[in-house]
């Protein structure tokens, strides 16, 4: 894998509001009055593949002023930039083969981490964008795997996952997921069924994560969310609910039906004996 800075006039390209890469002082808003400062434009070039374009940043506020939370809690307040990159800087996109945009930004935490007062320590947080075809940028949630967005359900839905991010009601965890079939006709069992079997395949996950690394975050609900957009700037979105129970989803499954699941999405993404390559 190899790596580059974007010559100066490419960074004038890539995000024309920005006059000039060594005025560090000027900031890009996020929408929601809050902006954060750029400091460099990479490229990310593997040895074979596609290029990501990577954004180092550094947020003008304070993004855990009560303790450290996933990366994943932003993805929104983010999106914005990727899109007026891509919206400015299609043509150098495409000359770069880039089909991914990874922002990161860096911070020193405002909360006691614990660390002696002599020692200064630094968080991050990174945010992956894929874009598609239509050069829009598709979130890409870290917190269940990246190779763990999009799992074969035993009840048939074909869903993606998008977003990993509390609310919007205090101390709920929502997980909201594209749906790539007429969600409007998906019956209410179905959904259901679905979203049992998100719960346990992702959530579960997402919840033990935060009670190992997060403590601090109370979560006493999951919503799973389904969601398609209309075209014409419309949304359709469907949601369960769960409760949680001894740190995972309470879905109301025995446990062996629980692990039944599980066993199931793992025998999809297993390969058939005698498939694995030398």
């Amino acid at each position: 894998m190899t790596w580059r800075f974007i010559p100066l006039t490419a960074v004038v390209c890539l995000f024309p509001s920005i006059p000039a890469l060594a005025q560090e002082a000027e900031s890009i808003a996020l929408g929601d009055g809050s902006s954060l400062t750029i400091e460099e434009y990479l490229i990310e070039r593997p040895d074979q593949g596609a290029a990501t374009v990577v954004v180092m940043a550094r947020p003008n506020f304070d993004p855990e002023p009560f303790g450290a939370v996933p990366s994943d809690d932003f993805a929104r307040r983010i999106q914005p930039l990727c899109a007026g990159l891509v919206q400015n800087s299609g043509e150098t996109l495409q000359a770069e083969n880039a089909r991914s945009v990874r922002i990161r930004w860096d911070f020193t935490p405002s909360y006691d981490t614990g660390a002696p007062d002599w020692m200064e320590m630094s968080r991050f947080h990174e945010f992956l964008f894929a874009l598609d075809e239509n050069g829009m940028c598709i979130p890409q949630p870290l917190g269940v795997g990246l190779d763990n967005l999009e799992p074969d359900l035993p009840s048939g839905l074909p869903v993606v996952l998008r977003y990993i991010e509390p609310g919007p009601r205090a101390r709920q965890l929502t997980l909201t997921y594209d749906v790539a079939e007429d969600l409007g006709a998906v019956t209410s069992e179905k959904l259901e069924n679905a979203a049992i079997e998100l719960c346990i395949l992702h959530a579960d996950l997402v919840l033990d994560d935060r009670r190992q690394y997060y403590q601090h975050l109370e979560t006493g609900l999951v919503a799973i969310a389904f969601s398609q957009s209309g075209g014409r700037g419309q949304e359709l979105e469907r949601r369960v609910l769960f409760g949680i129970k001894d740190g995972a989803c309470d879905t109301g499954l025995s446990p062996a039906l629980v692990e039944a699941i599980r066993g199931t999405e793992q025998a999809v993404a297993a390969p058939p004996p005698g498939s694995e390559q030398p």
